[in-house]
């Protein structure tokens, strides 16, 4: 399995898991799937996020144009 595949698939359980983040009868939020939901959230890449490997690629180029 690549690794788009396995972001793919990620990111269908998580949207599956958010009709279950909530009981229907109480209406309260449940904590074993919300922590399943967080564990795959911290593990999807966001394009808000810069990663390790971008930031320290712009550093190098910052230092190479002054």
């Amino acid at each position: 399995m690549t690794d788009k595949d396995m972001l793919a698939l990620l990111s269908r359980a998580r949207t599956v898991l958010d009709h279950y983040l909530f009981d229907e009868a109480t209406e309260a939020v449940r904590d074993d799937v919300a922590q399943v939901c967080m564990a795959i959230d911290d593990a999807l890449p966001d394009e808000s996020r810069v990663s390790v490997r971008r930031s320290e690629l712009d550093r190098e180029l910052e230092k190479s144009a002054a």
